[in-house]
């Protein structure tokens, strides 16, 4: 499991074909889910089942919690009551659309807009197509979520992010992170004394609803200041961990095929105004529900490299779709590489990146959306997935209306991904891709307007209208 990660699940599906099997270690038992279908059943038990008894314990390892904090957090985590299943309840106004999300949103792709703006004033830059993709998102995100105070304005602690990332799991499972992940084990430390500052001197009042949701519930449940800044590093992995390599294969395989690149620039095109100032304006609406094919490539590529897995702890013996005895303090996993490799939900083309797989043509199949789990499902569902597909989508929008990116080379290759940490749902690349970014017109003015701001997208299964309410949980 540790060596092939997602395949090892892949290969036990292909030989013994059956829905959900049991792997015994020492002291462990581990319950392994095929079915789609047992997925939802699963998710209906979201207390016998619980996610939020291992998040818990996550909390303790990851952020380094005091003993008070953490027996804060895992006080009732399967009530309502409890710190945990409480927080859905603070950050959902923030994440889904109205003005808290509006606002993020808005910040964010000014952010993104003024920074390719200031790139177009060039005749040509040669940059890393990871590191490029991932400043510019991160500092899209943070600015959209923290404000004018945006701790991530200062290159330090840009840079403690990116040391503290790849030991993550060193963290999150106990291995000495002080002595075999020294370096991540530092960097943390540094950002919990910037965000200690931020909290105190209540910057996070000029941010985001969802940095002042977040600071609420552990004002109400009692929780130090001091330990809110230890909190925020749960906060900002969050925000960040997937979704910056995510945009960067996103923007790997539009600019890499020139098929891709030619669908979107079309549907995307059709949404660009032209005043008589010469300003061209791209409309936020236009881009969420008029570009199916950039929607599409997006929710492909998270299907193609998707290597998260949801994971629950049986409370109690639970007897799943009247058939499997799952015993107390077992764990569930649910891979997510298992239902996006499925030849009967795919087809045969499923090793393929088809970037018109989620169009709804005439005569395709309709896939489940359930077998989607790029964004989890149930309790383990993103609730940032709206501000995180929204920024990455505007992005590859104006890079695509502004820029020519070419590889260096003459030929697109795309990276390995071996030595990507486990901790990452979206993999970080082995290595990196120069390209060249060339603006089309830098003499151009871009705007971008904001219609349809209060309207959700399809990213996953649950935000389907009329979707079985078991799936919601």
């Amino acid at each position: 499991m540790a060596s092939h990660g997602g395949k090892f699940h892949q290969a036990m599906r292909d030989k013994y074909k059956v829905p959900i099997y049991t792997l015994r270690l020492p002291f462990v038992r581990f319950y392994v889910v095929n079915s789609s279908s047992l997925i939802t059943s699963i998710q209906s038990q979201f207390r016998t089942l619980s996610f939020t008894a291992i998040e818990a314990n996550i909390a303790a390892n990851l952020i380094g919690v005091s003993k008070s904090t953490q027996a804060i957090i895992a006080h009732n985590v399967t009530s309502d009551e409890g710190y945990l299943m409480s927080f859905p309840k603070y950050v959902h106004s923030a994440l889904s659309a109205g003005p808290g999300l509006d606002a993020m949103n808005r910040r964010s792709i000014q952010v993104i807009s003024d920074s390719l703006s200031a790139s177009a004033k060039q005749e040509a830059i040669t940059v890393g197509l990871f590191h490029w993709v991932r400043h510019e998102l991160l500092m899209a995100s943070t600015e959209g979520v923290y404000g004018p105070r945006n701790p991530f304005r200062d290159p330090a602690m840009e840079t403690a992010w990116y040391a503290f990332e790849p030991g993550m799991m060193a963290f999150v499972l106990n291995l000495f992170p002080r002595i075999f992940a020294a370096k991540s084990f530092k960097a943390r430390e540094y950002m919990v004394e910037v965000w200690e500052r931020y909290f105190e001197n209540g910057w996070h009042e000029q941010g985001s609803a969802l940095i002042k949701a977040r600071v609420k519930i552990n004002d109400d449940f009692q929780i130090p200041l001091k330990e809110t800044a230890r909190i925020e590093l749960g906060g900002s992995q969050a925000i960040l961990t997937n979704s910056l390599p995510g945009a960067f294969w996103f923007t790997y395989h539009i600019f890499s095929d020139p098929v891709v690149l030619g669908d979107i620039k079309t549907e995307l095109s059709k949404g660009v105004h032209i005043d008589d100032n010469g300003t061209h304006t791209i409309d936020l609406n236009h881009v969420k529900s008029s570009c199916p094919v950039l929607l599409s490539t997006f929710k492909e590529t998270i299907r193609f490299y998707s290597s998260s897995t949801a994971t629950r702890i049986a409370m109690d013996d639970y007897l799943l779709d009247n058939r499997y005895l799952l015993k107390k303090g077992s764990t569930v996993m649910m891979p997510s590489s298992v239902q996006h490799t499925n030849r009967e939900v795919w087809g045969d083309i499923v090793d393929e990146f088809v970037h018109r797989r989620f169009l709804r043509e005439p005569g395709a199949k309709r896939i489940n959306p359930v077998a989607f789990r790029g964004f989890g499902g149930g309790t383990t569902l993103c609730p940032g997935r709206h501000f995180a597909s929204t920024e990455i989508l505007m992005f590859a929008a104006l890079l695509v209306l502004r820029f020519d990116v070419r590889p260096v080379t003459g030929k697109w290759s795309a990276p390995t991904i071996a030595k990507s940490p486990m901790i990452n749902a979206l993999p970080v690349p082995d290595y990196d891709v120069e390209v060249e970014l060339r603006p089309i017109d830098g003499a151009a003015s871009w705007s971008v307007s904001f219609s349809g701001h209060d309207k959700d997208m399809e990213i996953a299964a649950e935000d389907i209208e009329g979707l079985t309410p078991s799936l919601r949980h």
